[in-house]
């Protein structure tokens, strides 16, 4: 009876998780074409752009209608009405906005397999920390390491955070690893400028929505005593990450273990150099900012692929 409860009642929580993800990524999907916004505590609606005749011609037609009510000298109260209705759309219509919308495609890797991605190795030189993302095959471990070497703009040492790292605590005890671009690139805020001057230079007064497509690598991973990862939440104190990545054929003759005696450099990868990251963020999920990438995929896009 209890089983039969507990097992409805997991299959109702799963339910609902994969309902209010559809709901928030249709919702986001909307905002592309309608966003509401606050002027002060003044509600404004924002529209594309396609959308610019539809809005003239309702205003035209609100107001040719407030003339025609006026010469129809309509008696009161239902005079006062309609006009406090008109003067309310023809204020709505007057605060509506247009906006442009532009793309940013973030460097994607040329191929994904997530099953590929094994586990993390952590080091300590007596310097900087050092994490190894372990994959199965070599070819994986590549396109990781190019891609994130793509996000930093094929440079060794990242200076402006433009890799973002986090390995986020689940509350069944393991825990996700992500590697993201930030959303403050520098192309990201050119393209942005590039835009916004092409409409000044057309004499359009648009509100920009910039759209950024780009990959998220996220796995999670157990996290039993005496981890490995355990050790490096203890001893790290922020600053600077050595990344790079491994294939198992790299570390399976080790029999002290895959942090002792790794390869001179902490490489797996032929000529393809590790980056040096700025830091990175290791948190439990409750602690995440709701407006966050961790968050975002951990509510919305997880359900989803568990589905």
């Amino acid at each position: 009876m209890f089983t039969r409860l507990r097992s409805l009642a997991v299959s109702l929580r799963s339910r609902f998780a994969v309902a209010r993800s559809k709901f928030h990524l249709r919702r986001n999907r909307l905002r592309q074409y309608v966003m509401l916004q606050r002027d002060g505590w003044i509600p404004k609606v924002v529209l594309d752009e396609r959308y610019e005749d539809q809005v003239v011609w309702v205003s035209r037609i609100v107001t040719l209608f407030s003339i025609v009510a006026n010469l129809l000298l309509i008696p009161p109260p239902i005079n006062i009405a309609i006009a406090l209705v008109l003067t309310t759309l023809d204020v709505f219509f007057e605060r509506v906005s247009l906006m442009v919308k532009s793309i940013v495609v973030q460097p994607l890797p040329e191929k994904w397999d997530s099953d590929s991605w094994q586990g993390n190795l952590y080091q300590y030189d007596g310097r900087m920390w050092g994490v190894g993302l372990l994959f199965a095959d070599e070819e994986m471990a590549r396109i990781a390491l190019e891609t994130v070497r793509a996000w930093n703009y094929d440079e060794d040492v990242d200076n402006d955070g433009n890799i973002k790292m986090s390995f986020i605590e689940m509350n069944d005890g393991g825990y996700m690893t992500y590697l993201y671009p930030s959303d403050e690139r520098e192309t990201i805020k050119r393209a942005a400028e590039q835009v916004e001057r092409e409409q000044i230079e057309k004499g359009k007064i648009r509100d920009h929505y910039q759209n950024t497509f780009q990959a998220i690598i996220a796995q999670d991973f157990d996290n039993p005593p005496g981890s490995n990862f355990r050790t490096f939440k203890q001893y790290y104190e922020g600053g600077r990450v050595m990344l790079n990545t491994f294939t198992s054929d790299r570390i399976k003759d080790m029999a002290s273990g895959p942090t002792d005696g790794l390869p001179e450099g902490f490489g797996g990868v032929e000529e393809v150099e590790p980056v040096s990251l700025k830091e990175v963020k290791i948190a439990h999920v409750s602690e995440l900012d709701p407006n966050s990438i961790e968050y975002q995929h951990l509510k919305y896009i997880v359900p989803l692929l568990d589905d």
